[in-house]
């Protein structure tokens, strides 16, 4: 059994407590229009191209088997028909402008790897798993909880909650905090911003939060979407109906991830959108904390 990972982050510090090493699983079921993370999205591998470590050297054109690759405006293109993800051309790029995302790793490797961390984790950090979502590769997601807490390591879930709930109460036995994300109370608005309703993530919360699960909620703050009084005052209304939330983490829009949109040629449809202030991110703080929540923010 393999699990397809896009990334592993070291010496995290806003993907739950303490100093952390962040495992990110590949695939998710939403498309939430401010994805930071738009090559999590897809299930499968994927190239990013870099253009500006491009030099036209063509040697990827010379080495692809599969006749995938052209030059249209002076950069590359890939004909994802053609392309079978060989990884000829990310292996042999002189300048790394193209890169694979995604790589394969047994339960075993992937424990190894993360383990060299270890030391660290001293401090009361541990391992997050994050996405994507990491519900959508269930069995490995099992099996490497197994693994990780049988090495006695603290253990973040980052997810959706968009999943069967019989799944996400299994891994109870295993997870020490969930990071859940909740994105808009109202579920016609939430599907529009992220292709799904948001019914079933608010009943496997409700779920989560009576089998006892620790959970820190986790709101992305996206202007002229989600930050508006009604939604807010909704979603406050909604956390005080649980009783295991250890905190609530604000995370404010950024549009640092719109060139990885460019290298994965990937259409971005909120570039509108103006990042919040401090002072807006503190606004919003100070009301969660005046309903006696215990607030972060970034995490």
């Amino acid at each position: 059994m393999k699990g397809l990972i896009f990334d592993i982050k070291r010496y995290s510090i806003h993907d739950g407590p303490g100093l952390r090493t962040t495992v990110f699983f590949k695939g998710c079921p939403l498309r939430c229009l401010w994805c930071h993370n738009p090559e999590s999205q897809k299930t499968t591998q994927e190239i990013m191209y870099y253009e500006d470590k491009c030099i036209l050297c063509l040697t990827c054109k010379h080495v692809c088997k599969f006749d995938a690759i052209e030059i249209k405006k002076n950069k590359i293109s890939i004909d994802t028909k053609k392309c079978t993800l060989c990884g000829d051309c990310t292996d042999n790029c002189p300048t790394t402008a193209l890169k694979m995302v995604g790589k394969f790793y047994d339960v075993d490797e992937l424990v190894e790897e993360v383990l060299k961390d270890k030391s660290f984790f001293e401090d009361g950090g541990g391992v997050t798993i994050s996405g994507g979502e990491p519900f959508l590769q269930y069995e490995f997601l099992i099996e490497l909880l197994k693994a990780l807490k049988e090495e006695n390591v603290h253990i973040a879930l980052d997810t959706t909650g968009f999943t069967e709930e019989e799944k996400l109460i299994e891994t109870t036995k295993y997870v020490d905090l969930y990071l859940y994300d909740i994105k808009h109370m109202d579920s016609g608005k939430h599907k529009a911003y992220t292709g799904v309703g948001n019914e079933k993530i608010l009943k496997n919360l409700k779920s989560l939060d009576k089998h006892g699960g620790k959970i820190a909620l986790r709101l992305p703050i996206i202007p002229s979407i989600n930050d508006d009084e009604e939604n807010i005052k909704r979603t406050i209304e909604f956390i005080k109906t649980l009783r295991n939330v250890v905190s609530v983490d604000l995370l404010p829009y950024h549009s640092m991830m719109v060139d990885k949109y460019k290298r994965l040629n990937m259409p971005f449809f909120v570039s509108h959108i103006k990042e919040p202030t401090n002072e807006e991110m503190e606004k919003l703080k100070e009301t969660f904390e005046k309903e006696g929540f215990k607030v972060n923010v970034g995490g």
